[in-house]
C-alpha cells in the first residue's frame, strides 16, 4: 500500500451515513483531522436520501452521493435490485476514488459505506471503519474482515472483529460539544433533567415524561426540566405542561447540546451510540429507554452495557409508564450517593479524546 508523500497534506474520504448515529462521529473525526492539518482535503460519500444529503453541506465538506440501498431483510426482486445498485455503486466508487486519490478511506457504518470501503480495498488504499454500537451491524461485520483498522466504542463488539486490527477508541464526539464540556460550570441549585429522544424527538419518551410529571408535582419546584420534543411533539408536549401548570423549558430542537449537557444532572433519552458517547464524555448519569425497533435491537445492547457498568438505568419501552419513570427519577433525586456513583462510572466509560486517538492511529498507517 502506498504511503503519503512527505510534506503533503492528507487526503481522506469518509463513507457512510443514513442516520445521525453513523454520520456525526464521522463529522467529529473529520473535524479532528482538519484541526491537526488545516491543509488536509476531506470528502464525504453517502447515499441519496440519507441524512448526510442535508447535514454534510452545512459543515462545508464536499459530498458525493451514490444510488445505493440496504439489502438486509429484502427478498426476491427487491434483494436483486439492491445488490445490483451496490455493484454499480462499487464501480462508481472505484472511479471516484481514482479521481480523488485519497490516502485513506474511513467507513462510518450503514450500507452506503460498503461500496466505497470495498472499492478502496480493491485499489490498495488504507481503510478503516468506525463501529459505534455494542452490537455491530451487518455492513461493518463484513467490512471488518477487510479493513486495516476497526475502531470500536464498546468492549462487547470486539468479538466480531479481528483482534490484531481492532482498537477500543470510543466514539468521536463533535468538537463544539467537547469544548463546552471542558468549560464546565458549577451545578445549578435545582436538580436539572435533560430529556430528549434524538433530533426528531421520540413520541414514547415525550408521552411517558409528560405522564411522569403527574407523579412528581410535590418535588417539581426542586427540578429544572429541559425537554427537547422534536418538531412533531412540540405543540402537544407544551400544551400538556401548560395544562398541568408545570414550568418546563420545552423546545423543538437544542442547537447547543454541549451547553445542555453542561447544566444537566440527569439525562433521560434513547440509547443511540452518539448520545451515549456524549453522555459519558460529560460524565452524566442517565435513564435510558432503548428504541425497540433499532436494527437487531442494538440500542438495548448499548443501554445494557452502561447499566451493567453502573452508569445508567435502563427502562425497556414495553415497561415504560409515567409511574415507572417517575419512580426512577424520584429515587435518584433523593439519593446523592447513587448519583455520585453513577457520575463517576459514566465518566470512567467516557472517551472524550476518541477523535484524537483515532486520528493519531490512522495517520500512523498512512504517513
Amino acid at each position: 500500500m502506498k504511503k503519503k508523500a512527505a510534506g503533503r497534506s492528507l487526503r481522506l474520504v469518509f463513507a457512510g451515513g443514513g442516520t445521525g448515529g453513523h454520520l456525526f462521529p464521522a463529522i467529529a473525526l473529520a473535524e479532528e483531522f482538519k484541526r491537526r492539518d488545516p491543509g488536509s482535503s476531506i470528502s464525504f460519500v453517502g447515499s441519496r436520501g440519507g441524512l448526510e444529503e442535508k447535514i454534510v453541506p452545512k459543515y462545508g465538506w464536499p459530498l458525493k452521493l451514490f444510488n445505493v440501498e440496504g439489502i438486509k431483510r429484502k427478498k426476491g426482486l427487491a434483494a436483486l435490485r439492491a445488490a445490483a445498485k451496490a455493484a454499480m455503486s462499487t464501480v462508481e466508487a472505484v472511479r471516484f476514488l481514482r479521481s480523488v486519490r485519497p490516502d485513506g478511506v474511513i467507513g462510518s457504518g450503514s450500507y452506503s459505506s460498503a461500496p466505497v470501503v470495498a472499492a478502496a480495498k480493491l485499489l490498495g488504499m488504507r481503510t478503516a471503519i468506525l463501529e459505534q454500537n455494542a452490537l455491530p451491524g451487518l455492513t461493518n461485520r463484513a467490512l471488518g474482515k477487510l479493513v486495516d483498522r476497526v475502531y470500536i466504542s464498546f468492549e462487547e463488539s470486539r468479538r466480531f472483529f479481528p483482534g490484531g486490527r481492532t482498537i477500543l477508541s470510543g466514539n468521536p464526539v463533535r468538537r463544539d460539544i467537547i469544548t463546552r464540556l471542558e468549560d464546565r460550570r458549577g451545578r445549578a441549585e435545582r436538580f436539572s433533567i435533560l430529556v430528549f429522544g434524538g433530533s426528531q424527538g421520540a413520541t414514547a419518551i415525550n408521552a411517558a415524561f409528560l405522564d411522569a410529571a403527574e407523579y412528581l408535582t410535590d418535588i417539581w419546584s426542586g427540578l429544572k426540566v429541559v425537554h427537547q420534543t422534536g418538531n412533531d411533539g412540540f405543540e402537544t408536549v407544551s400544551a400538556g405542561y401548560k395544562r398541568k401548570n408545570l414550568k418546563v423549558e420545552a423546545c423543538k430542537f437544542i442547537e447547543d447540546m454541549g451547553e445542555a449537557y453542561n447544566s444537566a444532572d440527569l439525562v433521560v433519552c434513547r440509547a443511540g451510540a452518539t448520545s451515549l458517547a456524549e453522555i459519558t464524555a460529560a460524565g452524566l448519569p442517565s435513564i435510558l429507554i432503548p428504541y425497540p425497533f433499532a436494527a437487531d435491537d442494538h440500542q438495548t445492547v448499548n443501554a445494557r452495557s452502561l447499566e451493567r457498568a453502573g452508569a445508567a438505568v435502563m427502562i425497556k419501552q414495553e415497561g415504560l409508564t409515567g409511574a415507572v419513570l417517575a419512580g426512577e427519577i424520584r429515587r435518584l433525586y433523593g439519593d446523592a450517593q447513587a448519583m455520585k456513583s453513577m457520575r463517576e462510572r459514566s465518566k470512567a466509560l467516557g472517551r472524550p479524546r476518541a477523535a484524537q486517538e483515532i486520528a493519531e492511529n490512522f495517520s500512523r498507517l498512512i504517513i
